[in-house]
């Protein structure tokens, strides 16, 4: 496979927020990953800093976490390197059989695993210790990888994610979200009632058996909105949905003997509820990438 060309490499104001440009041949186009560097990093030197893949939602981007939470504050502390690479507004953290609305067959997988982690190893001072985590559709795509490659991730947590892809509606909620982002449905696993053995191979609830030597932090609202929130319409069942899916996952591992760590708070699917997840996860992805 042909590596990942860095075509930009630019950091802000303040340098601990890194943005990378780059050309993947796995997603047959340029790409984003930001960088939240920890104290002492520099490009080329330390060698090993453990590493958080921040992985975001559904019609976001690489920008997002770092514009709608506190994510850039809390990384300052401690040693970790924490990774938020673009992954499609609909990626879902899958190798492609088909092109996307922006005309390439954009193997996500391919790319962050295959492309992107080893360059971050040799170039920008990721270590092996690693943990995987996500908003919503990234929550998915951390229990997805950790499912996929059991050891790569010392843990992996899932906020408020949608991982029970044959659970009762969830075609239809993808549907939805298909197209509102201007794609046909279907086009990720192929289409449910056709490809039924696809959804079940990429589904983290059926294949929770693959998660079982992987310590899983779950977290989800409630989808009620607390005072000052802002409304969005129907995030408040979408909240619902991924609490109820989160629940069941929970225990399905219990009883398979996996450590797992639940948070189930007030909120609803939207970022006042996430900044106040991500707060409360960062101690565990602390104590988990601790050398």
């Amino acid at each position: 496979m042909s590596e990942l060309t860095v075509l930009e490499d630019g950091t802000s104001s303040a340098g601990k927020v890194r943005e990378l440009r780059l050309f993947s041949p796995a997603v047959g186009r340029e790409v984003g990953v930001t960088l939240l560097t920890p104290p002492g990093w520099e490009p080329g030197g330390h060698r090993g800093h453990p590493v958080l893949y921040l992985l975001h939602g559904s019609s976001d981007d690489h920008h997002s976490l770092v514009r709608h939470t506190e994510v850039a504050r809390l990384a300052e502390r401690g040693n970790m390197l924490v990774v938020i690479p673009e992954a499609g507004r609909l990626g879902f953290y899958t190798d492609w059989q088909v092109p996307d609305r922006l005309g390439t067959v954009p193997r996500w997988e391919t790319f962050h695993l295959g492309e992107l982690l080893p360059l971050l190893e040799r170039e920008y001072g990721a270590g092996e210790v690693r943990m995987a985590a996500g908003l919503s559709m990234g929550g998915y795509g951390a229990l997805r990888y950790g499912m996929r490659h059991p050891g790569m991730f010392r843990a992996v947590a899932s906020l408020s994610g949608l991982m029970h892809l044959t659970r009762r509606g969830m075609a239809a909620l993808l549907g939805l979200l298909s197209l509102r982002e201007g794609m046909r449905p279907g086009r990720v696993w192929g289409p449910r009632r056709r490809c039924p053995e696809a959804w079940a191979a990429n589904d983290p609830f059926v294949r929770a058996d693959a998660l079982a030597s992987t310590p899983v932090y779950l977290a989800a609202g409630d989808g009620s909105r607390l005072p000052g929130d802002q409304f969005v319409a129907g995030m408040g069942l979408v909240e619902r949905y991924s609490r109820a899916m989160t629940e069941d996952l929970a225990e399905r591992l219990h009883a398979m003997g996996t450590r797992v760590t639940t948070r189930y708070t007030t909120g609803i699917h939207f970022w006042p509820t996430w900044r106040r997840m991500i707060e409360d996860f960062w101690p565990y992805a602390q104590d988990v990438l601790r050398d």
